[in-house]
């Protein structure tokens, strides 16, 4: 069994602090880059953030992170931070709920070249050096968690500095 967490990071551009993915004590952007030398891979952010621009691109995230029992989902996990968004370098997780595992079976790039926040990941250039993970569903649904709050966080500080900016959490039903 994998562990995950959402862990303070120091960010490699001089931004603040922001949870990131550790997976069995590494940064996962970390791991990629070591893997995949020469990628920009290194200094990815997570989808999970509030620092994601466009609402329909959080909305598939926050949809596809943790999927139905028995189902299984791509999801874009990781982000260039340059743009925030499904533009650039997205990193991909097919993602299965196995009720007490949570499963990704696989990592990639995204590869789709039509433009709708739906379709991302149908077209995925899958890593072959990096097997896939499973973690237990509570540490999951921690590190979600975890995410959550600094979201929640993220978005109240935005809204004091910009009041006529609000918006619904996309993890909200």
């Amino acid at each position: 069994m994998n562990t995950i967490k959402a862990e303070i990071d120091k960010s490699d551009y001089g931004t603040d602090d922001f949870p990131n993915l550790k997976i069995d004590g590494f940064w996962l952007d970390e791991k990629l880059e070591e893997l995949y030398p020469n990628n920009m891979y290194k200094g990815l952010y997570p989808t999970l953030l509030f620092w994601m621009e466009i609402e329909q691109e959080r909305k598939v995230v926050w949809n596809r992170i943790l999927p139905k029992i028995g189902e299984m989902t791509i999801c874009p996990i990781l982000m260039c931070p340059d743009d925030n968004d499904f533009s650039c370098t997205l990193i991909l997780a097919e993602i299965e709920n196995c009720e007490k595992t949570i499963k990704w079976n696989r990592l990639g790039i995204d590869k789709t070249t039509e433009y709708n926040a739906e379709k991302v990941g149908a077209k995925t250039e899958w890593f072959e050096k990096i097997s896939g993970f499973e973690f237990s569903k509570a540490d999951y649904e921690i590190m979600l968690l975890e995410f959550k709050k600094h979201y929640q966080t993220e978005k109240t500080n935005w809204e004091k500095q910009n009041p006529d900016f609000k918006q619904k959490l996309p993890f909200e039903k």
